[in-house]
């Protein structure tokens, strides 16, 4: 197969929008990693989030985790290369949400903590399908170590307002963006799935030309840009859509997009 490194993000895109691994693509997942491309997991979640999915799949190649905060071999879970939000910073940021009213999570220990529970916990535990840990006491006073990121919830107008603001205030020091519409994700400043993706293709001899992406979300941009060969999900918004005129846009994530494009891209092969 032409393409040795095969990056995908998961919600929206890998998975159909009722979060589903669908059959058509496990079996077109297999078929590249059986052609000898290495299938790679990046995304915002943590490595308790993705380890399901990569055993459906049957991974052959660690996972891209926290917006490429983290590159973990899944099944070991091996952390082969991070680069965590500085705890002072974190917890400036964490204080900063918190006088503008909003409720954020922070992902320490290979976990998450909330400050409390509610239905915005609730609806981000259905989504990754790990329970959170609930503190009792504010995010910023709670942290012990250097979070891995920190994940604003909101409503998607009420991130829309929040995002700006934080990015004049902090945006030299951290990379702040939508993953979904009502999620803002906080990451180290030197953190992108594009850096945390060239230490994996160093680390696996692949050359830049051998790579390619899948993505739907203004957090998969930097990881679009990287790749030798990117595609953008038809359900992705429109300022993502025209970011680059040598992103393709392919079927949809509720049209079997992933598997349909690997199945022509081995068909090229």
């Amino acid at each position: 197969m032409k393409y040795r490194l095969i990056a995908v993000d998961i919600d929206g895109t890998l998975l159909n929008p009722m979060r589903e691994l669908e059959e058509e693509t496990i079996l077109a997942a297999r078929e590249a990693m059986e052609r000898g491309a290495y299938f790679v997991l990046s995304s915002g979640r943590m490595p308790p989030a993705l380890l399901p999915i990569a055993e459906q799949l049957q991974v052959n190649a660690p996972a891209v985790c926290y917006n490429g905060g983290a590159v973990v071999d899944l099944l070991s879970g091996k952390t082969l290369y991070s680069t965590p939000v500085p705890l002072e910073l974190a917890r400036e940021i964490a204080l900063e949400c918190e006088r503008m009213g909003l409720y954020l999570h922070a992902f320490v220990h290979g976990r998450y903590i909330a400050p409390r529970y509610c239905e915005l916990t609730r609806e981000y535990e259905r989504l990754c399908g790990v329970d959170a840990i609930v503190t009792g006491a504010p995010i910023s006073e709670s942290l012990d170590e250097a979070p891995m990121k920190l994940l604003v919830l909101d409503t998607p107008d009420g991130a829309a307002k929040a995002l700006p603001l934080l990015k004049q205030k902090f945006g030299e020091q951290a990379n702040l963006m939508h993953s979904q519409k009502h999620m803002i994700e906080c990451v180290g400043r030197q953190t992108s799935k594009a850096g945390a993706l060239e230490f994996l293709r160093k680390k696996l001899a692949v050359a830049p030309e051998e790579t390619c992406a899948f993505g739907d979300g203004m957090n998969d941009l930097d990881m679009l840009d990287w790749a030798g060969r990117a595609f953008v999900m038809g359900n992705a918004p429109e300022g993502v859509k025209a970011h680059s005129p040598h992103f393709q846009i392919v079927p949809s994530n509720a049209d079997k997009g992933v598997a349909r494009t690997l199945r022509r891209m081995l068909g090229e092969s």
